[in-house]
């Protein structure tokens, strides 16, 4: 009886967590708007609103947004917009840039890159007289540092990113054949 009764608790805590997953918050002339719904768009934020996916306020307004645009997707397919072939010539254009996005997530793998304190010190230093505060006082390095290692980390990492894409890149030419009849 008691192995029954665990049993039956952990069936039910483990579907009560996909039923939590799948919970509706919002409906939409009787389309649903899911608890994952709500998690995939938060996983596409940017990485500075990350911190606020806690947030009920935050949360509230995203789901707002997504019900104003489920509200507007219904609206065009009424209006039949999705058929208009210029309309047709863009989602094929963002369906191709999707699956390229796909593409290099799996096969572009640009190195890690760091940033050390002698880097941060030396770009403080070549560009100290536009470091200023408002009196014109030159602010202390230690303040800026976190700035400053970010910014040229996300400069090394767009680096890396190229040189990875590039070599990528010409590792398909190399066994495609590719003809470009302009100069």
């Amino acid at each position: 009886m008691r192995k029954t009764l665990t049993a039956l608790l952990i069936t039910l805590s483990v579907s009560g967590a996909s039923f939590a997953a799948g919970k509706i918050l919002a409906k939409v002339n009787g389309k649903a708007i899911t608890e994952n719904d709500l998690q995939e768009v938060m996983k596409t934020l940017p990485p500075n609103y990350k911190t606020l996916e806690g947030n009920p306020q935050f949360r509230k307004q995203i789901l707002e947004n997504m019900v104003k645009e489920e509200l507007l997707y219904q609206q065009a397919l009424k209006e039949g917009i999705d058929k208009d072939p210029e309309v047709q010539k863009e989602i094929e254009m963002m369906k191709k840039r999707i699956i390229v996005q796909a593409l290099l997530r799996k096969h572009v793998k640009p190195e890690d890159v760091k940033v050390s304190d002698s880097e941060a010190k030396t770009f403080y230093e070549k560009n100290k007289e536009r470091f200023k505060d408002a009196n014109g006082k030159a602010v202390p390095f230690q303040t800026l540092k976190p700035f400053i290692v970010q910014s040229l980390k996300q400069q090394k990492e767009q680096e890396a990113f190229r040189k990875a894409l590039d070599k990528y890149v010409a590792d398909l030419e190399k066994h495609s054949k590719v003809e470009v009849y302009i100069k």
